[in-house]
């Protein structure tokens, strides 16, 4: 996947709860590559909020981010809440629909939101010194967008994680440790229906593709190693070695992701664990609910079935 002189973005995308954070800042420590986070909560979360970046400054007190907004746009940077609402509007749900449309047919992307898209990211190159950024907002909408931005070179990696195991973790309680608070929690339907539609978006659009490469999170975690080099040989990326040592524990560097899962804070020696606990503690109407909202899906991804099976690891 080489995308000749346009800045490349590597975009991690899926559902919630489905390892994205981890994914993404493990292929953010091979190479030239450089982690940010879910960069469509730039506007929300870092610039209007205030929360802390992966590295554990406060935004506003990020040298990072203050460069990378320097140079993108100088003094006259985006106005925040009308970013927020314009991305917001154009990557609902609803939008889904665009993305059953071929790259030929498919529209560029607003010239009001190219128009600051594009500079950002090439800033994030520029500040960095790295020449792919790994994005990890996960919307298949907004994936679509980047790839209709003048300049983004866009690799897709569709990340998927059972959705019941998914569904099992929206339901659990997890503090935020960028804001206070506690994370959004989602009922079964909810999941069930986002995890069809945004991993049926993704695949609808990007599947046979050569800048698209799509990875369960079960044989990540059990093979960390193995599957990292797979990921890596489709992007051109070096360093596996480098990154995970002889026991599979990832070696994460530091960070300044804008936003995604409380484990982004994590960095150095890293284990990733398969959490199956699920497959014994969820409720069996909610897990029988979920099988039926996702399949074909499912099945289609490798998952079994029968709750009595779990997750497959391999």
């Amino acid at each position: 996947m080489t995308n000749g002189d346009s800045v490349r973005v590597v975009f991690v995308g899926g559902t919630g709860r489905s390892g994205s954070t981890v994914v993404a800042n493990a292929l953010g420590g091979l190479g030239d590559a450089v982690s940010v986070g879910e960069l469509r909560y730039l506007w929300e979360r870092g610039i209007t909020e205030n929360r802390l970046c992966g590295c554990g400054a406060a935004f506003a007190d990020c040298p990072f981010w203050q460069e990378v907004l320097r140079t993108a746009y100088g003094a006259a940077v985006p106005d925040a809440q009308q970013m927020h609402q314009q991305l917001t509007a154009y990557t609902q749900l609803r939008t889904l629909p665009r993305l059953a449309r071929t790259p030929a047919e498919r529209s560029s992307a607003p010239e009001a939101l190219a128009a600051v898209l594009a500079p950002l990211y090439e800033a994030i190159g520029t500040v960095s010194g790295k020449s792919v950024i790994v994005d990890s907002s996960k919307l298949p909408t907004y994936a679509a967008l980047l790839a209709g931005v003048p300049g983004l070179a866009l690799d897709v990696v569709h990340l998927v994680r059972d959705p019941r195991a998914a569904a099992f973790s929206w339901q659990r309680k997890k503090e935020k440790n960028d804001s206070g608070g506690l994370m959004e929690r989602r009922g079964v339907v909810k999941s069930a229906t986002l995890w069809t539609a945004w991993n049926a978006g993704l695949e609808r659009a990007w599947r046979g593709s050569p800048h698209y490469v799509r990875m369960r999170y079960e044989s990540f975690a059990t093979h960390p190693r193995e599957s990292l080099q797979v990921l890596a040989d489709a992007l051109g990326l070096t360093g596996v070695d480098r990154l995970v040592d002889d026991e599979g524990r990832l070696d994460l560097p530091a960070n300044h992701t804008v936003a995604g899962n409380p484990a982004r804070m994590s960095i150095g020696p890293t284990a990733v664990r398969l959490d199956n606990e699920w497959a014994g503690a969820m409720d069996r109407k909610e897990a029988a609910v979920v099988t039926a909202l996702t399949t074909p899906l499912l099945t289609r991804y490798g998952y079994p079935r029968s709750l009595a099976a779990g997750s497959a690891e391999g």
